[in-house]
Formats: C-alpha cells, structure tokens, sequence
C-alpha cells in the first residue's frame, strides 16, 4: 500500500511539473507574440529622416543573432506599415544592417552590443533587444518583463541622436522612457 502510495505521489508531482512546464512555455510563446506585435507599432510610429536609405522602398527589419521571436515576427513579412511593405532580413554583423530600418539584437549578442553600437554610429537604425540594460547602455527600445507583462524602455536619447522621430502614440506604450546612455 506505501509502495503503491508513493507511485502515486512521484506520479503527481510528475504531471504537475509537466504542467508548470507547459505553462511556462505558453507564456514564452504570449510574450513573442506581444513582442513582435510591438515591433509592428514601433514601424508606425516613427518616422525616419528625409533622405536616408530607410526612407524609401519596402521597410526593412533585421534580426541580428537569429531570430529572438522564436518565428513570431514572421507574419509582419509582406505586411503593409505606413503604405510600406515589411520585409525580414537575418543579418550577421552591422555591417549587414545598412538597409535596416530596425534592427533586432538578439540577447544571445548581449556581449557583442558595444562594438556594434559604435559601428551603427551615425546611421537611422532603431535598435531593439530584450537583454537586461539595453537601453542603459545606448541601445533605443528595450523589452522589459515586469509583474508577468511585457514592458517597454524607451532611450529619448539615442532615438534622437539617430535623427528619427518617434510619435507620443508609441511613447505611452513604454512602462519607462529613460534618456541616458548615447546611442548609435
């Protein structure tokens, strides 16, 4: 009877481990989702200087390190922002990023950032991540996970040292907006 007591018991604590697990991984797909819909509104509300490479022709987003929405920003490919198509490029250095218009760090890159903030200097791409201290450390848009939601920091000063405009719209979705740390 103990024997069969404790198969149970292991068997319980299994299936709710499984179950946590599941869970955890349905939130990891949520947040994706959230995050590559925000990318979309970052798309609409800014606005690129007159002139630049990013100005013209289809709206290009980048994702350095690989894709960091687990496949989620593939829908936004081929959609319209602003009377622009959306195209998705994998780019392996910044150097690969001149026609981006936005340009997705992975978190896996977290160590390579200084280097490719001084080799995105002086160029209007908006940077994105979700590596904790992003924004802090020059980067533009930082995804931030705060009470089980999905939050924005937003870098005033580096979005305006690339000369774009972002519209007050997608300031009030950042949780923060921080100006600090120079940007690219």
């Amino acid at each position: 009877m103990r024997h069969t007591a404790r198969i149970l018991l292991i068997g319980a604590f299994g299936a709710m481990l499984a179950a946590w697990a599941h869970a955890d991984e349905n939130v990891q797909l949520i947040e994706q989702k959230i995050k590559a819909g925000l990318i979309y509104n970052f798309l609409k509300y800014t606005q690129w200087p007159l002139g630049s490479r990013q100005i013209t022709g289809p709206i290009v987003v980048c994702m350095l390190g690989g894709d960091a929405f687990d496949g989620n920003l593939q829908p936004i490919a081929g959609r319209t922002v602003n009377e622009r198509a959306i195209e998705l490029h994998e780019v392996a250095s910044a150097a690969e990023a001149a026609p981006c218009a936005l340009l997705v760090v992975n978190s896996a890159r977290q160590s390579d950032w200084p280097q490719l903030k001084t080799a995105l200097a002086n160029q209007s791409i908006m940077t994105v991540s979700d590596f904790d201290g992003f924004a802090t450390q020059g980067g533009m848009i930082e995804f931030t996970h705060e009470d089980n939601r999905v939050g924005v920091t937003i870098n005033a000063d580096a979005v305006a040292t690339a000369h774009l405009v972002v519209q007050d719209r997608l300031l009030k979705l950042a949780s923060a907006v921080r100006s600090g740390g120079s940007g690219p």
